[in-house]
């Protein structure tokens, strides 16, 4: 399977690369890692294909006498291009997408480079150190993702080890019914995010969100339990 992880800058996205291959590497899986962030500086983990060895952002700026934004563009346009091996001895390949995540997402890269390949799922993450209220937001952008990747797209909210269980706990109730959350208020906000749950309901099955830490392995168990799920038609990710 290949395993796209997304997510906005700092949500985690290269420690939950390389601390879940570890994982499913002591699960006896074989695992590839390929990193397609030219930007990134320093990695966690060792890549089985690094696109900084072609070329990163900082080349490009120096080559095209462009800014930070103008050389991620072009970065994104040369990553769109790309030929990326194929690592039939894996049972799961793992791309670590770059920290930008628009010009990916939005642009051909992120596009063509998961319609290429077969059997694909994407991870999107979220920040669990952010408001609740933000939460209806990252599940709004996970959608984006898999409406604009055409993939199956499991949306997963990160950094569960600031929380304590308690907080955790508060968390997976929100998740499972966030409506009472805004009908508290009658901001304009909280009638809007009602109108948009109702909506969601009508169009996307309720789906599992699991709650995990890239720093401690936390959930990683249930991460994997979804994601075989993905794979087998008889899997239930509600």
């Amino acid at each position: 399977m290949n395993v796209f992880v997304l997510g906005p800058a700092g949500s985690g996205k290269s420690l939950l690369t390389g601390n879940f291959s570890s994982y499913l590497a002591r699960e006896g899986y074989r695992v590839r890692l390929v990193n397609l962030d030219p930007g990134v500086l320093s990695l966690p983990y060792r890549a089985d294909f690094d696109v900084r060895k072609v070329f990163t952002v900082e080349e490009i700026m120096r080559e095209k006498g462009l800014g930070p934004n103008g050389a991620i563009l072009e970065a994104m346009e040369r990553l769109a291009n790309l030929s990326l091996p194929s690592f039939e001895d894996a049972d799961y390949v793992l791309y670590d997408t770059p920290g930008q995540l628009e010009p990916f997402l939005f642009r051909e890269a992120g596009r063509r480079i998961v319609g290429s390949l077969e059997d694909c799922c994407c991870l999107f993450l979220g920040d669990l150190s952010t408001p609740r209220r933000n939460l209806l937001g990252f599940y709004l952008y996970a959608l984006t993702a898999r409406y604009t990747l055409e993939a199956e797209t499991l949306a997963v909210l990160n950094k569960a080890d600031l929380l304590t269980p308690e907080e955790r706990e508060e968390v997976k109730r929100f998740l499972e019914n966030p409506t009472p959350l805004f009908e508290a208020s009658a901001s304009l906000k909280d009638e809007m995010d009602r109108e948009i749950l109702n909506a969601l309901k009508d169009f996307f099955p309720p789906q599992r969100v699991p709650l995990v830490s890239a720093e401690t392995g936390l959930g990683f168990e249930e991460l994997l339990t979804l994601l075989f799920e993905v794979k087998c038609t008889c899997g239930d990710l509600t």
